[in-house]
């Protein structure tokens, strides 16, 4: 059983040892949002959990040996040392502590690290005692087996908080980090009353998991340089796995969880998110999936800053915000989508660019989530990047987390489970005349941003 806490939807889908889908169930969980707080209560994945649980068929629920699980973040989610949850998990979108991210920053954290040591810089102020620091998928653990962990690998790069941060902010009196635990490794077995409430045998082990990053990773096998895994949902992440360690502004360098190549990452915080609000709220269209490859031209000729909540890769800018720039009377709700998936896959361009100017190679792009799942979205990609945009599977997240379950259980590396189990199945090639033309739209893509840098700042004060 693998399970995905995402922005929006808990996943719950079951594999069997060769990979195969036998079972999938999804339901939305979204955060409150107010003011630029985004929280959420922990209870509200469980409870989506336990449904998930429930929806499976009893004769196949006898057959599940192991659960791993993962999630998006980096999202806090604090319990004391009885195990007692210690308010509402704190979303990665949440702006509070931003005053403290330029510091963070001269100080030498990179973005990821600031933001969620800015975060817990203010809620140290209102915390009472002491508070272990979990993610998603470790609170899901905890309700699983009753043992608070970190589960993700041990290089640097996979948590958002060290304990070397936490003493060096004065923050290690407050937050505590539970002990690691590498992926594919046995964290427990489901406690007795969790797997009678749940109709689970009683020897189910829970198998430690990564962060959906890594676990996209992996099931996506971009476990060897030269190739980018862009993972795509609500927000994206692009992570290429390189021989060299390069470094470009606004992106994070770190070691690679297979030695000894390195992890090149940027980030987007509204792609997928731009693409709905852009559906609902402006074109009023029912989807992006309901548009054909042929209906629409391309390029439409208007640029979109996918921006909408500030931007994380390369910008850091907290004060960024969306534009649309080109619009004429021509212009209708398909145009508009469709340019909202051509802004976005500017923005990934913008990120790969960055990673080929530092010095990495990069041959191809695996792509997954949901965006995944759309032909009109990928060919637009590749279109943009002039580069093939390979897809395994959409939920590669899920697979990633099967993979390292299937190594703990069958004693193989989840290197050499990925080589066996993950294939390409489509294949997008760009066309040569539509990325000559997008070539010249993302120049003024770029020159958008920095002719209204400062804008963008007076706006946001």
């Amino acid at each position: 059983m693998a399970v995905d806490i995402g922005t929006t939807n808990v996943k719950l889908t079951l594999f069997d040892l060769e990979g195969r889908k036998v079972f999938h169930f999804e339901r939305k969980c979204t955060e409150d949002v107010s003011d630029g707080r985004h929280e959420i209560d922990p209870e509200k994945w469980w409870t989506a959990f336990v449904r998930g649980v429930h929806s499976v068929d009893e004769k196949l629920k006898t057959r599940i040996r192991a659960i791993c699980t993962s999630s998006q973040g980096p999202t806090i989610v604090l319990v004391n040392e009885r195990g007692q949850l210690v308010g509402r998990a704190i979303g990665w979108l949440d702006d509070r502590g931003k005053q403290h991210m330029a510091f963070l920053k001269s100080q030498g954290l990179d973005e990821q690290t600031a933001s969620a040591t800015a975060k817990l810089i203010e809620l140290k102020k209102a915390l009472e005692g002491k508070a272990y620091l979990l993610q998603p998928s470790d609170f899901l653990i905890f309700k699983l087996t009753g043992r608070i962990v970190n589960a993700t690998f041990r290089q640097y790069g996979y948590s958002p908080w060290y304990s070397e941060v936490l003493e060096r902010f004065d923050l290690s009196q407050t937050f505590m980090i539970p002990e690691l635990v590498e992926p594919s490794n046995v964290v427990g077995r489901v406690q007795r009353d969790v797997a009678r409430r749940l109709d689970l045998t009683t020897d189910v082990i829970v198998v430690a998991g990564a962060p959906d990053f890594a676990a996209a990773l992996v099931g996506t096998n971009t476990l060897k340089p030269g190739i980018v895994c862009d993972r795509a949902g609500t927000s994206e992440g692009i992570t290429l796995c390189s021989e060299l360690e390069v470094r470009a502004s606004g992106l994070i360098t770190t070691p690679f969880f297979i030695e000894p190549f390195w992890k090149v990452s940027g980030l987007l915080t509204t792609s997928g998110k731009a693409i709905e609000w852009m559906t609902n709220r402006v074109a009023r269209f029912r989807n992006l999936r309901d548009l054909s490859l042929s209906e629409i031209g391309r390029p439409t000729g208007v640029i979109f800053l996918p921006h909408l909540a500030g931007e994380r890769s390369p910008y850091w800018n907290p004060n960024l915000r969306g534009i649309l720039f080109g619009l004429g009377l021509d212009v209708n709700a398909k145009t508009l989508i469709v340019s909202a998936a051509e802004g976005v896959a500017f923005a990934v361009k913008h990120i790969v660019e960055s990673m080929r100017q530092a010095g990495a190679k990069i041959e191809t792009v695996r792509t997954t989530g949901g965006q995944a799942s759309n032909d009109l979205w990928n060919q637009i990609k590749a279109d943009v990047l002039g580069m093939n945009v390979e897809v395994t599977r959409p939920d590669a997240e899920l697979l990633g987390c099967a993979i390292l379950a299937i190594s703990c259980l069958t004693g193989e590396s989840f290197v050499e489970v990925a080589e066996r189990l993950v294939k390409v199945k489509k294949r997008f090639k760009p066309d040569p005349e539509k990325h000559v033309a997008y070539e010249k739209l993302y120049k003024i893509y770029l020159e958008l941003h920095e002719r209204n840098l400062d804008l963008f700042d007076r706006l946001g004060s």
